[in-house]
């Protein structure tokens, strides 16, 4: 009963938060649930691999996971254990200065688990209106969040938020329809056939082409509307902007990534019934318009969390115009990019949480500069997460990049991998000249003091950190076959 499991903590957590009242409980509750999760996502892992990338499957295949899966499954665990330790000390703060009174932060502790609990039924869920109704949780449960603080601008981005994020699955709610009713034509006279993606997959050559043109169609916006793809991305920098820091982490970190894992999952199925270049043109098409989207954003930004937030759609555009591509280095790239995105997005989202809370604000203009000076361990963090998040050595967002920029040249689409670089070197300029200002530019006469980070604080903002710069240096062999499986599941190949 691993998946049951899996699923079963963030839940038990989210429901012992409920009813627990001191705050000690609430983030021990917390963080041993995640590093439960964490444990059961690599025993997960190992399975996987030990049956050669045979999926797991429970209560009669509504829950399934192949090697993509257990890839997802690995990345949400580790974000929320990070997001988890980082809230103690974060919370604390806010609590102190009156930002954020205590039932709110209660409902943070609530909240939080139940949107994880939400992402690993998505990666688990065999059956595709379970799977929407999943994503339907996610944005349940992180809107609430992003509305934490009850300010009237972080009620604004709720709103817009849900406004945007229910258009956006009522379409996939349609595509996964047109799904199901282009296997129940070929099944005329009989038994309605199963909704799970896995049976219909083995039935795909005989799905009605058209509707599956059409669900493509629905799912890409609907799906790409919560994955943060240009045109349907205007909720993405007020959401992530507005949310708490632990929040934005998440969100950025993997919450992203699960809507592109949902269109992945329908992306294979409309390849196996059409042939791949309906799909993936539509990905590429998407996704290059992502990234050129982001650069000039970030350029004119003038707000710190708005500008990752824009980062992370130049990110989702690279990952689906990787996928579009479909060579074997650019999906394998794409998928590495995933993980070492979501190491990245939260050493950000912390450092930037630190610094909002030291200068009450993230307008570049009302900051300055010289926070290498008033919060160094703040600075030296962003700093390298700077570094890493724009792709330079030694960094593994460098070595996924490259690669998938090197399937590119490769496969024949040397027009894509120019797009792809030009897009990457302004958003690399944009993102360093600003906090290279933020970092090493002159003091406000009026800054705040020099104020010593807490221990425990650096220490949260450092793991993933950490765990970024190892696993850039060294890729497992076990991890690289995870990965390689999950690229053939994205390519369909044996």
């Amino acid at each position: 009963m691993l998946l049951t499991s899996i699923l079963l903590i963030p839940l038990v957590v989210a429901l012992l938060c409920l009813v627990a009242r001191q705050r000690i409980l609430l983030t021990a509750l917390n963080i041993s649930g995640f590093a439960i999760g964490l444990v059961l996502g690599l025993k997960l892992f190992r399975t996987v691999l030990a049956r050669e990338g045979a999926a797991v499957t429970e209560w009669g295949e509504f829950l399934r996971a192949d090697a993509l899966s257990a890839w997802m499954v690995l990345l949400i665990s580790v974000v929320s254990l990070a997001t988890a330790l980082y809230a103690v000390s974060y919370f604390r703060r806010d609590l102190a200065a009156g930002e954020v009174t205590a039932p709110r932060v209660r409902e943070f502790y609530v909240l939080t688990p139940l949107f994880a609990a939400g992402m690993l039924l998505v990666v688990l869920a065999n059956n595709l209106g379970v799977m929407w109704a999943a994503v339907e949780i996610t944005a349940l449960s992180s809107v609430l969040l992003v509305a934490l603080y009850n300010h009237t601008t972080s009620l604004e981005a709720a709103w817009k938020y849900i406004m945007l994020g229910s258009v956006g699955l009522v379409l996939a709610l349609f595509g996964t329809i047109f799904a199901y009713a282009a296997a129940v034509g070929p099944s005329a006279g009989m038994a309605l056939p199963s909704f799970n993606w896995s049976r219909l997959l083995e039935m795909a050559p005989q799905l009605d082409q058209k509707l599956v043109k059409l669900s493509f169609i629905f799912v890409l916006v609907g799906y790409g509307t919560k994955a943060g793809l240009a045109p349907m991305h205007t909720w993405l920098p007020d959401a992530h902007s507005e949310a708490p820091s632990p929040t934005s982490a998440m969100l950025s970190g993997v919450s992203l990534k699960i809507a592109v894992y949902a269109l992945l999952r329908f992306h294979i199925l409309s390849a196996a019934c059409l042939g791949g270049e309906f799909s993936q043109h539509l990905l590429l098409g998407f996704g290059l318009c992502s990234m050129a989207l982001a650069g000039p954003f970030i350029l004119t930004q003038k707000n710190l969390k708005r500008m990752l937030a824009y980062s992370s759609l130049e990110h989702v555009g690279l990952i689906c115009a990787a996928i579009g591509v479909n060579a074997p280095l650019t999906v394998l790239g794409a998928l590495l990019h995933m993980g070492y995105h979501a190491l990245t997005k939260p050493v950000l989202f912390f450092a930037a949480g630190n610094v909002q809370q030291h200068y009450h604000t993230l307008d570049f203009r009302r900051i300055g500069g010289g926070l290498a000076h008033s919060m160094p361990a703040t600075a030296l963090v962003l700093g390298v997460g700077a570094v890493a998040v724009s792709g330079l050595p030694p960094f593994g967002l460098f070595v996924s990049e490259l690669t998938i920029l090197a399937g590119g040249f490769a496969s024949g689409n040397a027009w894509v991998s120019g797009v792809m670089l030009a897009s990457l070197l302004l958003v690399f300029c944009g993102v360093l000249i600003k906090l290279a200002r933020l970092i090493l530019g002159p003091a406000r006469a009026a800054a705040p003091p020099r104020e010593p980070v807490a221990a425990g604080r650096t220490v949260a903002m450092s793991l993933p950190l950490a765990a970024l710069l190892l696993f850039s240096l060294w890729v497992p062999g076990s991890l690289l076959q995870l990965l390689e499986l999950a690229a053939n599941i994205i390519r369909r190949t044996p």
